[in-house]
């Protein structure tokens, strides 16, 4: 049975109106044609030799590449640097390629020097969580079908789906002085007790650590650094990522068109059957669809009020995010899904996660042949 994730993220300028996720930032690599700190630290670079290239939306000369053999950026230390016992890292991450020397990490960023040295903070991706700590052995990488990004602080349980090259990812790692959270695209991966105080005399690297004997070199483009000296809350995390969705996935007014035909064929009159109405205190919200288990080759339109807002989307590990208008008064808004097949492995069962402000609901959803998944959304008089 396939499983398909929509996160219902509403949007920040509605449901995060007085969050502010600049608050705290002591540095900030937008990496628009250049390295430099946009958070009004001046915590500038004092070497790069990586090269400029595109970003996650195309566009030139917005990211850094690092090469995996010699490319870093190193950023002198400095007080707004060092944190104390709280902390938020956040990039955007595309691997190229994975380390295989020994150890197999690819180091993101890190300031500190050995992992063992106390008031280090680090952001990397490798196989320790597979191996459940034993990547270390002295053999050079041989699998890398199952890496995971992790940070400082970590579990030795390792997660799906795993790293993919060239796919785009947000990683974001928060500590609140107990725990440590690591979520990708926008998804919890693990939170685990650990307490540290993120402080130490050593510079920020980007591409590489200040370990000679464990460099990690990477091999990927990374963009849009930020690091704050507090960890971000649930709902800033959300506008955070809300923030940077990719524009071409955000549903435009004038996109939208009725939904009559697919492939000028008219949709099949099947029953909708309601799964939830719910009443929100918001009126707009997100949807972020992916797929969440088996990929086997289904696709589905979804339809919002009467309308088509996509059609045949492969179901697959990348997301995919729209914003929909909760329209007020007795309007029922109804998001219907509507199985354009059934794949190898039918029906197509679905999780909806729906965040309305900090209140949060979890439903299942699945759409036949015979039959459309619906959630109803009625905006709060």
């Amino acid at each position: 049975m396939k499983k398909i994730l929509f996160a219902l993220l509403l949007t920040t300028e509605f449901v995060f109106g007085q969050v502010d996720i600049n608050s705290g930032l002591r540095a900030y690599y937008p990496f628009n044609g250049n390295a430099n700190d946009a958070s009004g630290n001046n915590n500038n670079p004092s070497f790069n030799n990586a090269t400029l290239t595109a970003d996650r939306l195309g566009k030139a000369n917005s990211a850094y590449h690092f090469n995996g053999i010699n490319n870093y950026i190193r950023i002198p230390n400095s007080r707004s640097l060092n944190l104390g016992n709280t902390i938020t890292l956040s990039v955007w991450v595309r691997p190229t390629g994975f380390y295989y020397d020994i150890c197999h990490a690819s180091s993101i960023l890190s300031k500190g020097t050995a992992d063992y040295y106390p008031g280090n903070y680090t952001l990397r991706f490798d196989d320790a969580l597979y191996t459940e700590g034993k990547g270390c052995s002295g053999d050079r990488l041989s699998d890398s079908l199952h890496l995971n990004f992790r940070a400082t602080g970590t579990p030795q349980i390792a997660y799906r789906p795993y790293i993919n090259k060239n796919q785009w990812y947000q990683v974001i790692y928060t500590n609140d002085g107990d725990t440590a959270k690591l979520y990708v695209d926008c998804a919890l991966k693990y939170a685990v007790n650990f307490k540290e105080i993120f402080s130490n005399g050593d510079d920020l690297f980007l591409g590489k650590t200040n370990d000679p004997l464990f460099p990690f070199w990477l091999n990927a483009d990374i963009d849009e650094i930020r690091i704050y000296d507090r960890a971000l809350k649930e709902n800033e995390i959300l506008a955070l990522c809300k923030e940077e969705i990719k524009k071409d996935s955000v549903v435009k007014k004038d996109s939208i068109k009725p939904v009559t035909l697919i492939d000028n064929k008219p949709l099949e009159k099947r029953n909708n059957e309601l799964v939830k109405q719910i009443i929100v205190d918001n009126d707009s919200i997100s949807v972020t669809l992916y797929d969440n288990g088996d990929i086997d080759g289904d696709s589905v339109t979804l339809i919002y009020n009467n309308r088509v807002i996509t059609t045949h989307q492969r179901l697959s590990d990348k997301p995919k995010t729209f914003i929909l208008k909760v329209e007020p008064g007795n309007n029922n808004n109804e998001l219907v899904m509507y199985a354009e097949n059934l794949g190898s492995i039918p029906p197509n069962t679905a999780l909806m996660v729906i965040y309305d402000g900090k209140k949060r609901y979890e439903l299942n959803i699945s759409s036949t042949n015979n039959s459309n998944g619906v959630v109803a959304f009625r905006l709060k008089e």
